[in-house]
Parts: structure tokens; sequence; C-alpha cells
């Protein structure tokens, strides 16, 4: 996931990226008045969680409502360093690094629908990984979509699962 952040990242544009990187190597935390110092500063929130994630996260339908400086106003910042890390939206240095799965998934023995966008946050490189270990699985990739497919083709998303479920119980009929 790492590289497939740091290449999200190489897509900015240069000036913007320049300005991230400024702001990453000062450090992220301690910055600000008091209540701001554990979180971002608005202005990394929006060139990481805006100018380089918001390609990713839609394609179809972009969400005129999304607002990289309030759409995470909720978050529990200690939680969220935990687990994603102290150095920046483009590095997973946290707990959640440990979380590696993929020897794993050939143990899936159910039937299983990998779907995702073709310019997924999560790169479709890596829903082809998880699609290939998991025996029998049906993998989907939206066009024209990014990380929030079901927002950006809710058709399509919504298509694929009934799809996928109606397949199943096909085969299931068959059976008994």
């Amino acid at each position: 996931m790492n590289e497939v952040l740091a290449h999200e990242k190489s897509q900015m544009q240069p000036e913007k990226l320049a300005r991230l990187e400024e702001l990453e190597k000062a450090g992220l935390y301690g910055k600000g008045a008091i209540w701001e110092h554990g979180r971002y500063s608005e202005e990394y929130e929006k060139l990481a969680w805006g100018d380089g994630y918001f390609p990713f996260l839609f394609g179809a339908h972009p969400d005129s409502n999304y607002d990289p400086t309030t759409d995470n106003a909720s978050l529990n910042w200690e939680l969220y360093r935990e687990m994603w890390g102290s150095d920046g939206e483009f590095v997973i240095d946290g707990n959640l690094k440990s979380a590696e799965y993929v020897d794993h998934l050939p143990t899936i023995k159910v039937p299983t629908l990998v779907i995702c966008g073709d310019h997924d946050e999560c790169d479709p490189s890596l829903s082809k990984e998880m699609h290939e270990k998991i025996a029998g699985s049906k993998l989907v990739i939206l066009p024209n979509s990014g990380h929030l497919a079901f927002e950006d083709q809710p058709g399509l998303w919504i298509g694929s699962v009934r799809d996928f479920i109606n397949e199943g119980s096909k085969v299931l009929s068959k059976a008994h």
C-alpha cells in the first residue's frame, strides 16, 4: 500500500507536492494553537485529502460536498496516528502496517466478490492480487470510478453485487 500511496502522491501538481513535502518535513503535529497540536493543519488536510486523494476517490460523480477539512471532523486523532502513523497521509508507518493478510487469502473458501474502481485509492492491482489468491472469487473493476465506487457508480456497484448474489443462489438451487 505504501507503494500505491507514493505513486498517488507523485501525481500531485508539482507546486502542491512541494508544499505538502515541506509540511511533512517540518513535522505535522505540535503546530498551531494548543488544541491543534494533535492533528493535521488545515493546509495539510487540503493538500493531502484534497489534491492528493480526491482524484482517487471519485470518477463518474465527484462529490461537490466533499471537503477535506470537515469530512474528517469527528476523526479520533490519537487513534488515527496510532493506526496510520505520524509521517503523513502517504506513508503507513503505524500499527496498520502489520495488518498484512495476503498470505491468508487462499484460506477463504466461501464465494467472494472483490470490487473496486478503476482508479481506486487502494489501486486495482491490490484487488487483482486478492482475486488471484482467493480461489473461485469474482473480480469486478468498475469503470470511471474511485475508492467510493458505491457512491460514484451506484447502479454498476449494486448491479455487480446483485449479479454476484444471484449467481450464488443459482448454484445453491442446482445443488439441492
